[in-house]
């Protein structure tokens, strides 16, 4: 089954009322040696854990290179975004632009995020695909809601994106 990397974009002409579709993140190809060598290696860290005495350690190896091995193999959901006058709403769940503190455009990667900071979020730094529809049209439908301020992704995901997470 071929995944689609080029969303349809749902753009409307009002600059308040728009909305787009993209993937939530990009799938990579992994071959079957990347799944072996991170079974392997977590393998390897969780027997030296059992012999060294520390079970509880071993086991949480254990528990997290299965979930590691199965998140990278999942699909990425398709997000239908949408931009309306009271909110922002991401597959139909509303986030209030009176929640949202602040906005940035990071136009520094290919495709270009919208990052948004919500107050109230366990994840309080949201990062948002914009494919098929441009960082100019989305400043200018969340500017008279949000302040636009400078924010960055975690360093953490920045690594996690580099080493094909």
């Amino acid at each position: 089954m071929e995944q689609q990397n080029n969303p349809t974009p749902i753009d409307t002409i009002n600059p308040s009322k728009m909305s787009w579709s993209v993937y939530e993140f990009e799938k990579k190809d992994r071959h079957p040696d990347w799944l072996w060598t991170v079974g392997l290696v977590f393998a390897l860290a969780s027997a030296i854990s059992f012999f060294y005495g520390n079970i509880f350690f071993g086991i949480f190896l254990i528990a997290a290179g299965v979930v590691m091995i199965l998140y990278a193999r999942h699909e990425p959901k398709l997000l239908t975004i949408s931009f309306e006058e009271k909110a922002l709403t991401i597959n139909g769940d509303l986030i209030p632009h009176d929640i949202i503190i602040q906005f940035w455009l990071d136009e520094t990667d290919k495709p270009d995020k919208l990052l948004l900071q919500v107050k109230g979020s366990f994840v309080p730094i949201i990062s948002l695909p914009l494919q098929g529809i441009t960082s100019e049209r989305v400043r200018l439908a969340l500017k008279p809601f949000v302040k636009e301020e400078f924010l960055r992704e975690s360093s953490s995901i920045k690594l996690f994106d580099r080493i094909g997470f």
